[in-house]
């Protein structure tokens, strides 16, 4: 009874169930890194039931990894890193999209609240700050996140943010810098409106380093005094080469 019951609803009324739900998908879920990696662009399409007024927003969350933000200090002539504080799981890669460029103040409460957008991280010091503190080295962590492309975030819709058609189809390239870590990135696409989250989609990108730069890689995590050696002995064969070549005659 049940089952026919379902299959009238779907038949006399498409939109009742499904009217809020998400499909999307990537033009390509892996990205390799070698030695002539120089970053990469997705592009991430699907389609949604939306309404004029909402707001649609993707982000690509990377790998979390401890960071350290240093303060540098004239000394004597010369800026040395001074204090410095440590923030735990920070993620390493941050590319948010607003399809609205205005969005209302319930649906910034919102992505607050869930601590969607890297505006919106809850971020956590090793040693206890004031908050006022807190907020000064975290400041510095986003403007320094932001600087090197690792932090994005776009508004409004055009070619490179977030194309949306008759409320229904939407496409939004995805920018990958050559710097990135590899590991699963997490892709998250939110419905908004009026404060709450309609429907929500996730899927992932999974990017691995291949040939030597894998080698290179997981011989510096696996055997990293090892590493360290070899790169010590290395640059003084470089340096003693450079010394040999270049001496006067």
């Amino acid at each position: 009874m049940i089952k026919y019951y379902i299959i009238f609803l779907v038949i006399f009324f498409p939109n009742f169930g499904f009217s809020k739900s998400i499909v999307a998908d990537l033009s390509s879920d892996s990205i390799s890194i070698n030695t002539g990696f120089n970053g990469a662009e997705l592009l991430l399409f699907g389609s949604f039931d939306g309404l004029e007024g909402d707001n649609l927003v993707i982000s690509v969350e990377g790998p979390k990894a401890d960071t350290i933000i240093y303060k540098k200090e004239y000394v004597s002539g010369i800026w040395i890193n001074r204090e410095n504080v440590t923030f735990k799981n920070v993620p390493s890669f941050y590319y948010t999209v607003h399809s609205n460029t205005n969005m209302d103040l319930e649906n910034l409460a919102l992505l607050k609240r869930e601590g969607i957008g890297s505006e919106n991280l809850e971020l956590k010091s090793i040693k206890e700050l004031h908050s006022e503190n807190l907020n000064v080295w975290r400041n510095s962590l986003e403007r320094r996140m932001r600087k090197r492309g690792m932090w994005v975030l776009k508004k409004g819709r055009g070619p490179e943010s977030i194309e949306i058609k008759n409320n229904k189809l939407f496409r939004a390239p995805v920018i990958i810098p050559a710097t990135v870590l590899p590991g699963e990135y997490k892709v998250s696409i939110f419905l908004l409106r009026n404060g709450k989250i309609l429907s929500k989609e996730n899927t992932k990108i999974s990017i691995q380093k291949t040939g030597l730069e894998a080698k290179i890689y997981n011989f510096a995590h696996e055997n990293s005094m090892m590493y360290g050696v070899f790169a010590v002995l290395l640059a003084l064969c470089a340096g003693y080469i450079a010394a040999f070549s270049f001496r006067k005659i």
